[in-house]
């Protein structure tokens, strides 16, 4: 098949969005479907610093698993199964061959967490937008201002504190003590754990076996911070009333 049919096997969108990894660098980067291997690996080198005849490209799914090596220069990158969000892995045919430029003279940066968790163009915000990995829950999707609201308000709850939990049907009010505070792995965003008063809870602070405070079965439940106000709230005497009656 020669060159001029080769551009017209892309189709649907004719830009892909695809992870750049080298053994130096990562970063995610779009490039035109209709571009012929050769024209890539002259964009690559100044991705990667890696010559073009001395690249070795692997696509790769989002779950890492190799799909195929784009081994024909005169081949489109369209013409390969390529498709959003999937990692394009480029190697040096050679340790000699890895680097084009001196690495060493590079003066790097290493940008803060909570300034990297603010910024809209980082492969964390792709993945947010998108919902991958952690951020997959639809559910639990927040845009960035309102994620990092409640990561505000939630380190602003002392663990060990007394709170009352009020849930938005109004229906469900109690009582317990704040056992955690922070991020988790079974849903993105910040949580906060509560050791109920009463066995009105889900867990005993595991969730899928990680465990992140202990209580009694049936006393653990994690909630939005939004959810919960800390004050002076004593424990209910559950059978005062009870006990009044005798």
């Amino acid at each position: 098949m020669d060159h001029l049919n080769m551009r017209g096997v892309s189709g649907g969108s004719a830009v892909v969005t695809l992870f750049v990894e080298s053994q130096y660098s990562s970063s995610e980067r779009r490039f035109q479907k209709s571009l012929t291997i050769e024209e890539l690996k002259v964009r690559l080198e100044a991705i990667v610093g890696i010559r073009p005849l001395d690249q070795q490209l692997t696509l790769l799914d989002t779950a890492s698993n190799a799909v195929c090596e784009l081994n024909s220069d005169m081949r489109m990158l369209g013409s390969y199964p390529v498709e959003d969000l999937m990692v394009l892995r480029v190697a040096a045919s050679s340790p000699s061959a890895q680097m084009s430029f001196d690495e060493t003279q590079v003066e790097k940066y290493v940008m803060d967490d909570d300034e990297y968790d603010r910024r809209g163009d980082t492969v964390r915000a792709f993945k947010r937008r998108h919902r991958m990995g952690r951020f997959a829950d639809g559910a639990s999707e927040m845009s960035l201002d309102e994620d990092m609201k409640a990561r505000e308000l939630a380190l602003s709850i002392p663990v060990g504190g007394r709170c009352e939990v009020v849930l938005p049907d109004g229906e469900f009010r109690k009582r317990g003590t704040v056992r955690f505070v922070g991020e988790t792995e079974f849903r993105p965003g910040y949580w906060v754990g509560v050791e109920y008063d009463e066995p009105v809870g889900k867990n005993d602070g595991s969730v899928e076996g990680t465990r992140y405070f202990q209580c009694a079965a049936g006393h653990g439940s994690f909630v939005r911070a939004d959810n919960v106000t800390v004050g002076d709230f004593p424990e209910e005497d559950l059978f005062g009333s009870d006990l009044e009656e005798m």
